[in-house]
């Protein structure tokens, strides 16, 4: 099963609720019921779908979680995502932080990834630029700007974005001019 068809069958409320009350121990059509709180008419269509998809195992008079079916099915989706977080991200030092030009979660300041993460904004957000100089200035409006793709649907509006870049010595900041410390 895939977790594509795992989550059309548990879409269904119906067999969602007989589908929990079996996770949550009851096997027999009588205790599947009151665990579920459906009646029999409800019940034994969606028992016999599970069953057919699946995701039950019949026995004598009772049903159990194929917990086969379900690991297998973990496994897959654990996998699409890992391959699309790799695709999202190629470098592994960097999954979990940054996705594609988005910053979705910043590592903990004494944590090393801090600065690998910050660093790879700033290196991208501020490239080399013949026309500033050695040092790279820009005034405020131009940085918040480099770094607005950044904060799109992440963790960090631009200012704070801005800040951590001051504060871990990326950006330095004079008179409302920043420099970038690439060169």
């Amino acid at each position: 099963m895939t977790p594509e068809q795992l989550a059309v069958e548990l879409a269904d409320p119906v067999l969602r609720r007989v589908f929990a009350a079996v996770a949550l121990g009851a096997s027999t059509s009588p205790e599947i019921l009151a665990a579920s709180g459906l009646g029999a008419p409800q019940a034994a269509p969606a028992i016999g779908r599970l069953v057919r998809a699946g995701l039950f195992v019949q026995g004598r008079g009772s049903v159990a979680l194929d917990d086969a079916v379900l690991a297998v099915a973990g496994e897959r989706a654990a996998r699409r995502l890992a391959d699309e977080a790799a695709a999202d991200q190629p470098d592994p030092l960097l999954r979990g932080f940054l996705r594609g030009r988005v910053l979705v979660n910043l590592p903990e300041q004494d944590d090393s990834a801090y600065r690998i993460v910050l660093g790879r904004i700033a290196a991208s957000a501020f490239t080399a630029d013949e026309e500033f100089g050695e040092f790279f200035e820009y005034d405020e409006r131009t940085v918040n700007d480099r770094l607005r793709p950044w904060c799109e649907g992440g963790v960090l509006d631009v200012a704070s974005l801005r800040r951590a870049l001051v504060d871990a010595g990326f950006l330095s900041r004079d008179s409302g001019r920043y420099r970038s410390l690439f060169s």
